[in-house]
């Protein structure tokens, strides 16, 4: 019998005790099982089993009770876009410029629409954002098996749905930041192992979606600089976008529009920030004058910067599935931080890979980011949601406590910030100082 397939980098010794330790603090390998890699029968049974059905069971009546609500966005653009699609026609409705929302969430709303005389445009709009959700939470399960054991993915994947900016987002708030989301996380889970060419296609559908898809930019510069994908899989991104935008072209859209269509989006306004946790957010709040056009032009050169740097410091260091999650989440939180003319919204991304993340490390740190991400994202979201005054500027500053931990986890586990030095890692760390505190006279040698 051939031996089983083992991915992840703490899997790759099957007889480390510490394999299943996620599982529960005693849990450790039996050696007397077929596969080595199998969970124990108390994690692989009993949570999944009674602990997912109840999250499931909760999270389904919660989204439920979500379909009915309403908010401004819904109200001055969602339902007036459904209705136009209803009134001119699923197919033909996509050849107009009546959203600014890219084509392919529209092409979900019309399909949407055949439901909406039974069940009512809103319920319609909420419908795709759920499913969306979903998508995203098997997305986070995908990805988790290339770092931790089944067991561990599956409890992501339903923990996925319970997270406070994800219920806002898709069920209460009916947006659609799920659908880049996920693909932005497969592409992750592409990296991770060791698929650049399904990674750049995940991408380039992301960015179909929505251009905040490119937020996981350092990441994909890594993979090209360590000579892990070819660069003219550069290519795919702009194809796979244009092939995305192909059935509005068809349906008498203007190729033009399609291919500036995020230029007009970033015209729609001028504000350094729209109620987003990130330090313009606090920039705005201290200096109200600060001029737009300079700020734009160094908030975008910081973020050019942070993705060179953050993909040069990390391109060696992508052989384990546990550092690209990592330098993913590292620039899904940073490239947002560091831009202008971001929305409250934008930080949804880093949301979901600082919770996945927290799922493979453990640690005490990779939880308080988690944490600390939820709390600044649902505090801007409250700006718009529940009209909370100074919800945002006050998650910015939580947002930045965040981002800081991010960095030294950064630091630590893929490249030393302002040292040459290899990285050493942590465990490793710890063995060599006690080997140097019980054997003196080999440290003096």
């Amino acid at each position: 019998m051939s031996a089983p397939v083992k991915t992840g980098s703490y899997l790759d010794d099957p007889d480390s005790p510490v394999q299943f330790q996620r599982c529960g603090a005693a849990a450790e390998v039996d050696p007397g099982r077929v596969d080595g890699n199998s969970p124990p029968e108390d994690c692989a049974v009993g949570w999944p089993q009674w602990g997912s059905i109840l999250l499931g069971v909760l999270a389904s009546l919660v989204y439920l009770a979500c379909v009915p609500l309403s908010n401004g966005d819904v109200r001055d653009h969602l339902l007036h876009w459904t209705a136009y699609i209803v009134a001119h026609g699923r197919f033909d409705a996509l050849g107009h410029a009546f959203s600014e929302y890219a084509p392919p969430y529209l092409y979900l709303l019309s399909l949407g629409t055949l439901l909406a005389p039974a069940l009512g445009q809103l319920a319609v709009i909420k419908l795709v954002s759920i499913a969306g959700t979903m998508f995203l939470a098997l997305c986070v399960r995908w990805l988790l098996l290339a770092c931790v054991d089944a067991p561990t993915a599956s409890r992501a994947c339903v923990l996925t749905l319970c997270l406070p900016t994800v219920v806002a987002n898709g069920p209460a708030w009916g947006q659609c930041d799920a659908l880049y989301a996920g693909c932005a996380v497969l592409a992750v889970g592409a990296v991770a192992r060791g698929r650049i060419l399904c990674a750049m296609l995940a991408t380039g559908v992301a960015v179909s979606f929505k251009l905040q898809g490119v937020f996981i930019a350092p990441l994909l510069l890594a993979t090209l600089l360590a000579a892990r994908g070819r660069w003219w899989t550069l290519a795919l991104l702009p194809t796979t976008y244009a092939a995305m935008m192909l059935p509005a072209w068809i349906a008498g859209r203007p190729a033009r529009d399609l291919a500036l269509l995020y230029l007009y989006q970033g015209a729609y306004f001028h504000d350094l920030a729209r109620s987003v946790p990130n330090m313009w957010q606090v920039l705005r709040a201290l200096a109200p004058e600060l001029p737009y056009v300079p700020g734009v032009l160094v908030g975008l050169l910081l973020a050019a910067a942070a993705v060179v740097l953050v993909a040069l410091a990390s391109r060696r260091r992508l052989d384990d599935p546990e550092r690209v999650l990592l330098v993913a989440l590292t620039g899904a939180m940073l490239v947002p931080y560091l831009l202008p003319k971001m929305h409250n919204r934008y930080f949804f991304l880093a949301d979901v890979l600082a919770f996945a993340y927290a799922m493979v490390a453990g640690s005490p740190r990779a939880m308080r980011i988690a944490v600390l991400a939820q709390i600044a994202s649902f505090l801007s979201y409250a700006t718009f949601l529940l009209h909370l005054t100074g919800g945002a500027f006050v998650g910015a500053l939580v947002m930045t406590a965040a981002l800081v931990l991010v960095l030294r986890e950064f630091s630590a586990k893929v490249a030393p910030f302002g040292s040459r030095m290899p990285y050493v890692p942590m465990r490793q760390r710890r063995f060599d100082a006690a080997g140097a505190t019980s054997h003196p006279q080999k440290r003096a040698t």
